[in-house]
């Protein structure tokens, strides 16, 4: 059966909004060349944090509360549909400081979080202590009960599944060429020794979106920008919230498992885990909890994230008639994944955004057509 959209790229953004259109009744065929959810989604951490990565003035920033609040109804969901509890937490997070230099490099953008509305509590040393003892003794702690966390990889699985129940079908192990395109209209996709017709196309491809050829267009503005994780396991530490010092976090996660993260390298391709990183990434989580350092090491790998060349996410129709992008998310892929396909669907079905609450005209700052030229 021909689909009413092709979507190309089954990562955490794809899939979302496959599922949400086929949920309305939309006919839906995801194009993966490789398999759902192994990339970027695969790679991540499942932090669900806004306020943590917040820039000042930004429009990622409420973007992603946002999105976050649609979590609260998509976890819950997708446990009574697939039966996979993805283990959606409400834990918070905890930005540590060593001395009044560091407190006051975060001092800016959290007042600015305050003027938002958004609540965070400054904690002392012994508050810090009292809160989580097992972490090394800082000068004190900001906490943002508003940073969330999810199981990135059983999210997949989730929505993998929930896709198959509602019918989307899956095409893996090819790779989508080109859109093809007939004059203003899209026509559908070109794939190896393949096609699959369609009305309307979404790239979701991540890192790969620039190799989707669109005739008439320049490729999409998106680069890798790559980073390094580990996972330690360990009984005899208990951390209720995730730690982050110096662009380093330490993510609790359940059965003594923990996740560290991350770096950021401007390395092209390569997704080669390498040595002097990893090994960079487990002095400085030894730094926020000595008591890793008996834990074991179970997992290492690296990922590319998706960032667009004005670092802001490229969401919406283009220039040309039925294709359309859900691309650049950056470090907050599984974070934006719900208010995505939000947006996409209501451009896709209805041909307008959303119209979100408090922010009637913020879809608009995520256009592609601010990037996306024509050739």
């Amino acid at each position: 059966m021909q689909p009413d959209v092709a979507i190309i790229g089954g990562g955490v953004i794809g899939c979302s909004l496959a599922r949400a259109l086929a949920g309305e009744g939309v006919r839906v065929a995801v194009v993966e060349r490789g398999a759902p959810g192994e990339e970027a989604s695969w790679a991540a951490a499942g932090m669900l944090a806004p306020s943590a990565e917040a820039e000042e003035q930004s429009p990622v920033f409420a973007l992603g509360r946002a999105s976050l609040e649609r979590y609260r109804q998509l976890a819950p969901e997708l446990l009574s549909e697939t039966g996979i509890d993805c283990q959606y937490r409400a834990i918070g997070s905890l930005v540590l400081f060593a001395d009044e230099q560091e407190r006051r490099s975060w001092a800016g953008s959290l007042a600015w979080q305050r003027s938002q509305g958004v609540p965070l509590e400054e904690l002392s040393a012994s508050e810090l202590r009292d809160r989580e003892p097992q972490l090394a003794p800082f000068a004190g702690a900001f906490f943002l009960p508003g940073d969330h966390q999810i199981d990135n990889r059983l999210l997949m699985r989730a929505l993998v599944e929930s896709c198959r129940i509602r019918g989307v079908e899956f095409i893996l192990g090819k790779a989508a060429l080109e859109v093809e395109r007939n004059g203003k209209r899209t026509l559908g996709l070109r794939l190896e020794n393949d096609r699959v017709p369609a009305g309307q196309v979404v790239n979701a491809a991540g890192s790969w979106a620039g190799s989707i050829r669109v005739p008439g267009l320049a490729p999409a503005p998106i680069r890798p920008v790559k980073g390094h994780m580990l996972a330690l396991q360990s009984d005899a530490l208990h951390l209720r919230h995730v730690a982050r010092y110096a662009h380093i976090y330490v993510v609790p996660r359940s059965a003594g498992r923990f996740l560290i993260g991350s770096t950021m390298e401007e390395v092209g391709f390569d997704k080669t885990p390498r040595a002097g990183q990893l090994t960079g990434l487990l002095n400085a989580a030894l730094r926020i909890c000595p008591e890793l350092e008996q834990s074991a090491l179970t997992e290492f790998w690296a990922g590319l994230r998706p960032a667009s060349s004005d670092g802001l996410p490229m969401l919406g129709p283009t220039s040309l008639d039925g294709y359309f992008a859900a691309l650049g998310h950056f470090r907050n892929g599984i974070l934006l994944a719900p208010i995505t396909a939000e947006i996409l669907s209501g451009w896709l079905l209805r041909g307008k955004p959303p119209i979100l609450a408090s922010q009637p005209t913020l879809a608009d700052a995520f256009l592609p057509t601010r990037l996306l030229r024509s050739s």
